[in-house]
């Protein structure tokens, strides 16, 4: 009887000035199963799903487009956060379509990169899932390119907060069109990062943004104010995480936290998705 698990990482994608640009992999992991069944069944820490998710949605148009028995059981454990901005969506198309490769006999990387962002829709997300570190992506005339970035940095501690943003809702509120003079502000400082990373140092200039973090933060008072604090009491970069709410420092801080939020002190996974058996 086939089975097979694979486990992916949670992202976090932008870094500040990196929009739609940067991401990177973390040490916080879902885990995905697929066995032979006698029938479709998806089963979450012990308990049976009815409908279907978007990981039994990917896995069953995988297996039907390549030939094989839609009977499977999917068994998920899931740790990643959902709507924090910590890359729940990609993860789950990542590993629905990892598994699914594994499963029928092997994975492509590179496949399986291209084919995620197709139903993802954010490269900067799939490709530290994929490939795992740090990602810079891009849309170009041929199709989606990554490539991978050192890290001068080990550990990252996020705040989660106990809302949730949808990153659609989060897109909207951003202008179709900005000032140039913002254009410019961020290609100078995703410049200083990228170079800063190439000589092994973090530029916490190189992590400040004028096209993405203050529209979204408007959408929650709480965590502006927060990340306010954050950015001007410790010297260290700080960004929003994804589309939000959360928000990533690079290193340790031990703020007063508000209310209702959780700190998660998480490692740089040099791992995207993995085979665990």
């Amino acid at each position: 009887m086939r089975k097979v698990s694979v486990s992916v990482p949670a992202t976090v994608a932008n870094l500040g000035s990196g929009f739609d640009t940067l991401g990177i992999a973390l040490n916080l992991r879902n885990v995905v199963t697929i066995e032979e069944s006698d029938h479709f069944e998806v089963i979450e820490r012990g308990i049976g799903l009815s409908g279907e998710d978007l990981i039994a949605k990917t896995v069953k148009v995988f297996l039907k487009e390549n030939g094989e028995d839609t009977n499977v059981r999917i068994v998920k454990h899931s740790v990643i956060p959902i709507g924090k901005g910590l890359g729940s969506s990609a993860a789950a198309v990542v590993s629905a379509l990892g598994v699914s490769m594994a499963f029928t006999g092997s994975i492509d990387p590179n496949l399986l990169f291209t084919e995620a962002v197709e139903i993802e829709g954010h490269p900067d997300n799939v490709a530290p899932a994929v490939y795992g570190g740090m990602r810079v992506s891009a849309s170009t005339p041929e199709g989606y390119t990554s490539l991978g970035i050192g890290v001068p940095f080990r550990s990252l501690t996020v705040f989660v907060p106990p809302f949730k943003t949808s990153t659609d809702e989060s897109r909207k509120a951003l202008h179709k069109e900005v000032l140039l003079s913002q254009a410019v502000f961020n290609l100078q400082r995703l410049g200083i990062l990228l170079a800063g990373f190439a000589r092994g140092e973090i530029i916490k200039e190189g992590f400040e943004d004028e096209l993405h973090q203050n529209l979204r933060l408007l959408q929650h008072p709480e965590a502006k104010e927060f990340f306010e604090y954050l950015n001007s009491h410790f010297n260290l970069p700080t960004f929003l995480c994804g589309s939000g709410p959360s928000i990533g420092v690079v290193g340790d801080v031990n703020p007063k936290i508000p209310n209702g939020w959780k700190k998660l002190e998480l490692d740089v996974s040099e791992k995207g998705l993995k085979i665990e058996n």
